[in-house]
Formats: C-alpha cells, sequence, structure tokens
C-alpha cells in the first residue's frame, strides 16, 4: 500500500504537509482514519473556535459511506442530552442520500439504539436532542429546521457546483464552531466538475487560509513542502 500523505492547512502551518504510514482498510480505502481522528477532534471541541473547513481527497470509485454512517452515529449518541444539529448534503437522492440514510437507520439498529431515535419529517433523523438532516441537491426538500451548529458534511462534492453551494447551503454555515466536511475526487477530467465547490474549498485549504485542513494521497507534493 501507498503511504499516506495529509496536508495539514492552518495559520501556523500553512502549507504544512506530513507523511504518514498506511492504516488498515475498513471497508473506505486507506487513509481515512487519519481524518476521522482530526475530524472527530474537531465536532468535539467547538467550544469557543471559529468554523472550520476540512476537505478529503478520495480516489475515483473510493466509498466513504462506513466513515459518514459512524461519523453521524456518534454526533447523535454524543449528543442527544445536550442537543445538536448535524446535516449530510449530497449530489443525488438515488445514488447517496437513500443509501446515506438507510446505512444510518441499520446502525442506529445495530448499536441498541432502536428504541432511542425515530424519523422527524422526510430526511432527519432524530435521538434526544440531537438531529441529522439529509439533503439533497436533485430533489429538494423544504425544511424549516435549525441551521446546522455542529458538522455539515458534503458528500461527492466534486460533483456539486459552487454556485448552488453558495446559494442553499453557505447562508447556514455561520455557527460558531462549525465544522464543514467536503469528501470529493480531485483532478476528475469531467468539465462539467470543473465549477465545484470541491475544487475551489480544496484549493482554499492548499493555499493555507485560517481555518482549512486538507487531507491528500497524492504523493507528488513539492519535496520544499514536505516534512
Amino acid at each position: 500500500m501507498s503511504p499516506t500523505v495529509t496536508a495539514i492547512v492552518t495559520p501556523d502551518a500553512p502549507s504544512k504537509l506530513v507523511s504518514l504510514s498506511s492504516e488498515p482498510e475498513s471497508g473506505d480505502g486507506v487513509g481515512l482514519n487519519t481524518a476521522w481522528a482530526q475530524i472527530v477532534q474537531s465536532v468535539t471541541n467547538r467550544a469557543g473556535r471559529g468554523s472550520l473547513t476540512i476537505t478529503v481527497d478520495l480516489e475515483p470509485g473510493e466509498s466513504a459511506q462506513e466513515f459518514s454512517t459512524r461519523l453521524r452515529l456518534l454526533i447523535l449518541v454524543m449528543n442527544r442530552d445536550e442537543g445538536s444539529v448535524s446535516a449530510t448534503v449530497s449530489p443525488s437522492f438515488r445514488d447517496d442520500t437513500y443509501p446515506a440514510m438507510l446505512a444510518l437507520v441499520k446502525a442506529l439498529e445495530g448499536s441498541g439504539a432502536g428504541d432511542d431515535w425515530h424519523p422527524v419529517g422526510p430526511r432527519s433523523i432524530r435521538m434526544g436532542k440531537a438531529k441529522h438532516l439529509f439533503v439533497s441537491v436533485d430533489i429538494p426538500v423544504a425544511d424549516r429546521s435549525a441551521s446546522p451548529d455542529t458538522l455539515i458534511e458534503i458528500v461527492a462534492a466534486h460533483r456539486i457546483g459552487a454556485s448552488w453551494y453558495d446559494q442553499r447551503v453557505f447562508p447556514r454555515t455561520s455557527a460558531t464552531g462549525l465544522t464543514t466536511v467536503m469528501f470529493g475526487v480531485p483532478n476528475n477530467p469531467r468539465s462539467e466538475y470543473a465549477d465545484s465547490i470541491f475544487k475551489r474549498e480544496r484549493t482554499k485549504n492548499l493555499s493555507g487560509r485560517t481555518g482549512g485542513i486538507h487531507f491528500s494521497r497524492q504523493l507528488n507534493w513539492p519535496a520544499t513542502a514536505v516534512v
């Protein structure tokens, strides 16, 4: 297996790249556990900090389904007493949103929390005071719930246009301590993805913006940037 390379973009290290050893596969490919640790830390320690945007490179055809299901389940369980609102945004209801909802339901049932959760409306799940929303670009559903305050996850972000994101999602990302995670395939040759939100936000993270972190497995980074 090839080593995982993680590019960490912070105010103190605007283009720092850290080479890490490969990690065991868990259904999501190699290396996503590295991103998992950072994302979990950010959603559990959000008090008093600004918003954080994390971009994660995936290989073509790679799925983060298991990774995302574990993350959604963790947030619901962790915040069921104190309350939180998190959301998953996907390009396709059939290909992305529906499978994601089914996976979360199965995970809730398998965790022994079958009596602790219930659906709220057509595309949201609540456990105690914690709520997770599912949003589809192609088949939107009006939702008058509170804006996410913990996590917004963008699945297949390379298939979501930046203009759509700016109109429909960005206005709801102003919460202090909110973590936005975008999974996508970089350098996708299909022209309709040229203006994707993933390409734009990935570029900003790699440029060293404040509150940005990027994870990548690419090995062709400039030698001067590798530590």
